[in-house]
């Protein structure tokens, strides 16, 4: 069995990159604790996040885990994701 470890920094880390890169128009700014309203992320920008959550991770996150609690920031987005990926082995 292994197991795959990613820390929430990383995670956020990334997830930062990649709205930067491929969501966001280039003057704003995210960091971890931006919520993702504020600077625009709406339900088809979030599908991208997901799907490079996918992609990068290669961790699935179904519909009912993308509640307010879970999407509020890229911060609470990465802790769950590091809580999902350390239940989780691969």
């Amino acid at each position: 069995m292994i197991v795959v470890k990613f820390s929430a920094e990383e995670i956020a880390s990334q997830l930062c990159v990649f709205l930067r890169d491929n969501i966001l128009a280039p003057q704003i700014e995210v960091t971890s604790d931006t919520a993702l309203s504020e600077i625009g992320v709406d339900s088809f920008s979030l599908m991208e996040l997901v799907l490079f959550i996918e992609r990068q991770f290669g961790l699935e996150l179904p519909a009912e885990a993308l509640t307010p609690e879970n999407i509020t920031s890229v911060g609470t987005l990465s802790s769950y994701c590091v809580a999902r990926l350390n239940s989780i082995a691969i």
